[in-house]
């Protein structure tokens, strides 16, 4: 398994991030083209964006009706939280494994 992160222009918090999706062997993707948007990370149809504002309810929206389901960390939570971050990631993985099995 193989991971990349394209430092320029990563933030902390994604470096941290991408940290504990390595640390859980996660396989993802970091800076993902869909549509028009370019994702922070992409687990299966899962969109994990790390933010330090407000979501985009139009983009969450055009996301979703192409079949992926968006998800938001906010920067703060990422900073004081790394351990419930980690078993969010480790949820959205394991959600993920579970939808390609019932297929």
């Amino acid at each position: 398994m193989r991971y990349t992160l394209k430092i320029k222009n990563s933030t902390k918090q994604e470096r941290i991030v991408y940290e504990l999706l390595k640390e859980l062997r996660i396989p993802f993707r970091h800076r993902w083209k869909i549509d028009r948007f370019e994702v922070d990370f992409l687990i299966g149809k899962h969109v994990i964006e790390i933010n330090g504002h407000e979501q985009d309810g139009k983009r969450n929206h055009i996301l979703a009706s192409l079949g992926y389901v968006p998800i938001h960390f906010h920067n703060d939570e990422i900073k004081q939280n790394r351990e419930l971050i980690k078993i969010q990631l480790k949820d959205i993985y394991d959600t993920y494994k579970l939808s390609i099995r019932s297929i």
